[in-house]
């Protein structure tokens, strides 16, 4: 038995009510714009795109502006940086808008897979997406097989582009051209060709992060001294991070040098950047702008820094100096019979609580007997401290002339203690407190053996040693 097959025919108007025809809804039209630099001529472009699409969308009676989402000087290989576009896309999700209309998939996305999936995700909400130049509609049937060929095209030429940029800067490098960005950068500013030029009130607070490194301090000291001091960093507040005065101390711009290509882009599509370790090309500058730091105290600070690695292996400590305001001996009593460092402990005492030192090797396996050294109260540590530091002032004459001797060598790590030495013992009177900045300043370490000897090494390399009959 033959099936009857009814066709019924779309219709074109709706009606409600008594008859009359519903006015035909507008379609909520979204702009999406979007230039890769903040160079003067894309800025340019930026506000026509702004302006035409503002225009055009408005003028059209069909049409109602859902907005205009655009981006300043943001490329367009993903999207993780681009605001705009992420808050058109939500806008999208919430239903705000029907339409989005785009000069060309390179503004829309240069990277394949971002701009494809957007757009699949775009056209199952219903909404469509306008690429004028290329006139592509993603809701016509042949639209995505345009969009993957053109959407890879675009993503090629950013790819070369890249390339050609990366090519282009890495030939100035070889040349010595370059611009620096001091955005957070203290001590310098840049001139109208992007050269570094001192920054006078800056490089104060920059020769003291230096000298107080020198001084003996650690980063962590230097950043709370001025935290409290309310020193007024790169970005005009007081909060400071060790890490960015560590990164300082080892910045050869310091010394008007110019390290290029510290960093490198691994990936053009995700901008992932990565410390160069030896895989890209480097470029050095000796004498490229002017110098803060005197190039030899500069390596003074290298030299210092690696000496204190060594120190820290040497003696199995895993911090150099911590909490130093409260415990300024710390990493600084070791082992006269294991070469280890003494560790602070607290003990109650019929006196009184006490304050002791101890092998940290002692009792290293709990109940069980390690390192056999005596231990030492920090009072007495005190003590003796006093007694060295006011015995090599009173020894101040004899010092000079090994002193003058390492002003002469090549030892620049010795020759800025001796100078140092030379300054600080200048008119120098007995003290009866502990200063713990000149302490820092002056002391390598403070060693404790069995038999009651203890032997105060000052920095400058001279020894003075501590008996019970002293």
């Amino acid at each position: 038995m033959a099936r009857n097959i009814t066709v019924i025919p779309a219709k074109q108007n709706l009606t409600a009510g008594k008859g009359r025809a519903e006015p035909r809804k507008k379609l909520r039209v979204a702009a999406y714009c979007r230039v890769s630099t903040d160079q003067e001529e894309q800025l340019l472009s930026y506000e026509n795109q702004v302006r035409f699409y503002t225009e055009s969308i408005n003028s059209n009676p069909e049409y109602e502006c859902a907005g205009i989402y655009a981006d300043e000087g943001i490329s367009g290989t993903n999207t993780k940086k681009r605001d705009e576009f992420n808050r058109m896309i939500l806008d999208c999700r919430a239903g705000k808008i029907d339409r989005i209309i785009t000069k060309s998939i390179s503004r829309f996305a240069r990277n394949t897979l971002d701009c494809l999936n957007y757009v699949r995700e775009l056209k199952g909400l219903g909404i469509g997406v306008t690429f004028e130049k290329e006139a592509i509609d993603t809701l016509d049937a042949k639209g995505e097989v345009l969009l993957t060929i053109l959407s890879s095209l675009a993503q090629d030429e950013s790819r070369n582009i890249s390339e050609n940029s990366t090519w282009g800067i890495r030939k100035r490098f070889e040349i010595g051209q370059h611009k620096m960005s001091t955005k957070r950068f203290l001590g310098y500013d840049a001139d109208e060709n992007g050269k570094l030029v001192v920054n006078k009130q800056q490089a104060k607070i920059v020769k003291r992060i230096f000298m107080e490194f020198l001084w003996g301090k650690t980063t962590d000291y230097i950043k709370r001294i001025f935290e409290r001091e309310g020193v007024i960093n790169w970005d005009g507040g007081t909060r400071w991070q060790s890490t960015t005065i560590g990164s300082m101390l080892e910045n050869e711009k310091y010394k008007g040098d110019t390290l290029l290509q510290k960093s490198y882009t691994v990936d053009f599509l995700t901008k992932k950047r990565v410390q160069n370790e030896g895989e890209v090309q480097q470029y050095y500058i000796e004498d490229d702008h002017e110098a803060i730091i005197e190039p030899w105290l500069w390596e003074c600070v290298q030299l210092e820094m690696r000496r204190r690695e060594r120190y820290l292996e040497k003696h199995s400590i895993t911090r150099f100096s911590q909490n130093t305001e409260a415990n300024p001996f710390s990493s600084k009593i070791i082992c006269g019979e294991c070469n280890r460092a003494f560790a602070r402990k607290g003990w109650r005492t019929p006196n009184g609580d006490k304050k002791v030192w101890q092998c940290s090797e002692r009792y290293k396996v709990k109940g069980v007997m390690g390192c056999g050294n005596r231990h030492i109260y920090e009072e007495t540590l005190i003590e003796i401290y006093l007694m060295a530091w006011n015995r090599l002032v009173e020894c101040r004459e004899m010092l000079m002339p090994e002193w003058e001797r390492k002003m002469q060598g090549d030892d620049l790590l010795a020759k800025f203690r001796a100078m140092d030495f030379m300054e600080v013992t200048k008119d120098a009177q007995p003290i009866k407190e502990l200063d713990i900045d000149l302490m820092l300043r002056t002391v390598d370490y403070i060693k404790v053996y069995e038999n009651g000897m203890v032997v105060t090494v000052f920095l400058d390399g001279t020894e003075i040693e501590y008996r019970k009959s002293d």
